[in-house]
């Protein structure tokens, strides 16, 4: 029970981590399968693509996890605390109003793509599904981010 506690945890550091050594492979591979051979492989440029789309996604929520995007804090430090506070409500809200319009729109783009890739032959869905579902996470993220600061503000805290 332990280990999937773990897994559930992790999963987008262990999807963005395999997808990303697996695209790693796949560029190798197909390096020496030109060069070496004069055979390239087929599908590994695009599945390396499409997997550098995912990497770029779950990564973007694991940086929203562990509050790891890059910010310009400059302004912000310069300000009261109970300003800080607010301004970083306002951003927790405005991240998550993004992320639900992104969720949407994600979703919508999603279910209504019906071809297959070129070479892969895998529905583009699959490939756009990683929209919505990182949108959903940073939402998620960003909402339990609102709701620690709210409490701590009214604790009279500092969020």
């Amino acid at each position: 029970m332990r280990a999937v506690r773990l897994l559930v945890a992790n999963v987008e550091e262990i999807a963005s981590g395999s997808l990303l050594v697996l695209m790693s492979f796949a560029t190798f591979g197909n390096v020496v399968a030109r060069y070496f051979f004069n055979n390239p492989l087929e599908w590994a440029e695009e599945f390396s693509r499409y997997a550098f789309i995912w990497v770029v996604f779950l990564g973007a929520a694991v940086c929203s996890k562990h509050g790891r995007h890059i910010v310009i804090d400059g302004l912000t430090l310069a300000l009261p605390a109970r300003v800080r506070v607010g301004l970083a409500v306002l951003v927790d809200v405005l991240i998550l109003a993004l992320m639900t319009v992104l969720a949407y729109y994600g979703w919508i783009l999603t279910i209504f793509t019906t071809q297959p890739t070129s070479t892969l032959h895998v529905p583009m869905s699959v490939v756009y599904v990683v929209v919505p579902a990182s949108a959903v996470c940073i939402a998620l993220r960003s909402l339990g981010s609102l709701a620690r600061r709210v409490r701590g503000a009214g604790r009279g805290g500092r969020g």
